[in-house]
């Protein structure tokens, strides 16, 4: 009988430590570099633009989470269900990491130019889509 707990727990972890990375690295980066002016000010909407642009990376790659997620869910405890959470997880992982890229190129986009409200804009993005590989609470428990 295989024992799906573990792997809720796993995929719940990630998701919390990925969402905490994409969070407190630009609070980071806006401590070490203080009142910064940027290098290139003429990147300023092009940056943000890219940044936006990422986040349709992550449609694709939900649209894969999510049929995985349902064939985990119909395997239930079957010895069959084994493959099906490696899929998961490789999924959830390449999804939060296609759903970070909008608060990674915050960064780039705040060295550059050094504004903080498109740091922020681009982080509560990246957060917002994050929240949808969030695994089901109901499952994890």
């Amino acid at each position: 009988m295989f024992d799906p707990k573990p792997h809720w727990r796993t995929l719940r972890s990630v998701w919390r430590m990925l969402s905490l990375t994409v969070l407190l690295l630009p609070i980071l980066l806006v401590v070490v570099l203080g009142d910064w002016n940027g290098l290139f000010d003429a990147a300023a909407v092009p940056l943000f633009a890219i940044g936006m642009t990422t986040l349709l990376l992550t449609l694709w790659r939900f649209r894969l989470y999510k049929r995985a997620l349902i064939r985990v869910d119909a395997l239930g405890t079957s010895d069959e269900a084994a493959g099906a959470w490696a899929s998961l997880h490789r999924l959830q992982s390449l999804g939060l990491s296609a759903a970070a890229l909008p608060a990674l190129v915050a960064l780039v986009h705040y060295f550059c130019v050094g504004e903080v409200i498109p740091l922020v804009l681009l982080v509560v993005v990246s957060l917002g889509v994050m929240l949808l590989y969030r695994p089901p609470a109901a499952w994890v428990d």
